[in-house]
């Protein structure tokens, strides 16, 4: 059970550094269009002038939803840019914008990522407070379904959590199956997914994945899934074929570079031995991935600096990582210092719904 926890807290860790359809809303007023504004600064590296456009659009107007949305939002990237704001301020802001407009599935959905998150930081502290957390996770998680019940995400998140954490985190694997069950005759490709979130660990998941592959060669989903089963089962040669195919079929998948990049690199953290070794193969997928098209958004494309510029000075290059160093800060000075890829939930622009997923519970 210690062991379980233990790889709960170090896989959330490298998560926490936490691909949109959506509905759009139209934009109403001036106030909104400021909020569309923040948000482009924010996407642009110009996080500090955000929140003080943001703190504006409050001041004229505290009930703004739209407005404690991008601002919650702009305080999780900040804190996982090394900001100075914590999880309570990112879940302020949301749970001002969930008042605000208590139907709205946009923000009663972030709100339960938030919610999650500060668990997450319970755990690392006050482990007494994470079952009330959980709760408190799953019933906004809950909530989410009730406005939008084909929101397969949440759903997931539900059968992970239920189904990942022991009885006295919040876990129950009666409920997790529960969910588990309620998507099989709605959504088979998120009923795959749950099923595989509550196999044994150690499970082959290259067996299982593949022959879900084999039936559905050209599902970019499933073929992602192959990937990821790969790195799992330290295997990212064939990851990367897996990958390739999906970004031949889908060019803005190029992100998954990255999670070559962070499997060498992880390869490293578990044993620095294999430095010279790995290092070498992380730095190439990230030149890759700075080399791709669609051209990163700048704040993937800081992250990535910043991941090289490590990658450098470990290396021995320090002048390379330095001058990487100083360039990621001149365009992004709040870029991820995480090493996990920063989630896209926070880059959706904000009348959207997210379908982005990331497990709360593994690297990739």
């Amino acid at each position: 059970m210690i062991h379980n926890i233990l790889k709960i807290l170090l896989v959330a860790a490298l998560v926490l550094s936490l691909t949109p359809l959506a509905n759009s809303a139209v934009i109403g007023d001036k106030h909104e269009t400021e909020v569309w504004r923040a948000y482009e600064l924010r996407m642009a590296g110009k996080v500090d002038e955000a929140r003080d456009l943001l703190f504006k659009v409050i001041e004229k107007d505290s009930t703004n939803a739209m407005a404690h949305y991008e601002l919650s939002r702009l305080y999780h990237y900040m804190f996982v840019g090394g900001g100075k704001v914590n999880i309570e301020d990112i879940l302020a802001s949301i749970n001002k914008a969930v008042a605000s407009e208590p139907d709205n599935v946009i923000y009663a959905y972030y709100r339960a990522i938030t919610c999650f998150l500060h668990a997450f930081s319970a755990m690392q502290s006050s482990m007494d407070l994470v079952k009330p957390r959980i709760a408190e996770t799953c019933t906004a998680l809950e909530r989410v379904l009730k406005l939008k019940p084909d929101y397969y995400e949440a759903k997931l998140y539900l059968v992970e959590i239920y189904g990942t954490l022991p009885a006295e985190m919040g876990g129950d694997s009666l409920k997790a199956k529960e969910y588990a069950s309620q998507m099989n005759k709605v959504n088979r490709f998120f009923s795959l997914k749950a099923r595989a979130a509550l196999l044994p660990e150690g499970s082959d998941l290259v067996r299982y994945w593949g022959n879900l592959v084999a039936m559905n060669a050209k599902n970019p989903l499933y073929l992602i899934e192959m990937g990821k089963a790969y790195l799992f089962k330290d295997d990212p040669a064939n990851a990367e074929l897996y990958f390739k195919k999906v970004q031949r079929m889908d060019s803005s998948q190029n992100i998954l570079t990255l999670d070559l990049a962070r499997y060498h690199i992880m390869k490293v953290m578990q044993d620095q031995q294999l430095a010279k070794e790995e290092l070498p193969k992380a730095k190439k997928f990230i030149e890759s991935y700075l080399a791709s098209s669609p051209e990163p958004i700048v704040p993937l494309k800081t992250y990535a600096m910043g991941l090289l510029s490590k990658v450098e000075t470990f290396l021995g290059n320090q002048s390379r990582g330095d001058e990487l160093l100083k360039e990621a800060n001149s365009l992004d000075p709040y870029f991820s210092r995480a090493s996990g890829i920063p989630t896209l939930l926070l880059f959706v622009p904000p009348d959207q719904i997210s379908h982005h997923y990331f497990s709360f519970f593994s690297p990739f």
